[in-house]
């Protein structure tokens, strides 16, 4: 077995923008592409990942991001909100992981987990008291890696692309 690279996680910084943009292109693309019109997803792609956007809420001192990179190269990254709340999540002070994604050759070794570890830590040194996210309920992968990682659900909303409304399943995690 050949062991995995190390990697580096660091705080994102506004010259990160284009690599944020990049990457949530890359990862969103390799994900969900198959299942969407081609235009519609063009057209939430270019509204959601665009360097302006990432530069905006890298300016936003309650919107942190952390970068994965391995050999110095960004595979990933993971973007929080805080003081963000959504209807049937606890807590006095939540957090949402608004974005934890890692390229598709970047997974397995841990990454994910120490990426999730890291943004855990970062909103409590930030008064946060719970972390929760949205996933597609049918993304297999990500869910029993989220509940593995120690969340459950606490509600549900809609998320559109297009014409197409998918649901999402509402996760949380104390970090008491």
């Amino acid at each position: 077995m050949v062991p995995m690279a190390p990697f580096v996680i660091r705080p994102a910084t506004l010259e990160d923008a284009v690599t944020l943009a990049d990457l949530g292109v890359r990862t969103f693309r390799e994900t969900f592409e198959p299942l969407y019109d081609p235009a519609d997803f063009a057209a939430f792609l270019a509204g959601a990942y665009g360097p302006t956007i990432q530069k905006a809420e890298l300016a936003d001192s309650a919107r942190p991001a952390l970068v994965l990179e391995v050999e110095g190269v960004p595979v990933g990254f993971a973007q929080l909100w805080l003081d963000h709340r959504e209807p049937g999540v606890p807590g006095a002070r939540p957090a949402e992981l608004q974005r934890i994604y890692l390229l598709g050759s970047a997974q397995g070794g841990g990454r994910g987990a120490a990426l999730l570890a890291a943004c855990e830590a970062l909103v409590r040194t930030r008064g946060a008291d719970v972390l929760w996210l949205g996933v597609w309920e049918h993304n297999a992968r990500a869910l029993a890696f989220y509940g593995r990682s120690g969340f459950r659900a606490v509600g549900e909303h809609g998320f559109s692309i297009g014409g197409r409304l998918d649901r999402d399943l509402i996760l949380a995690k104390g970090l008491a």
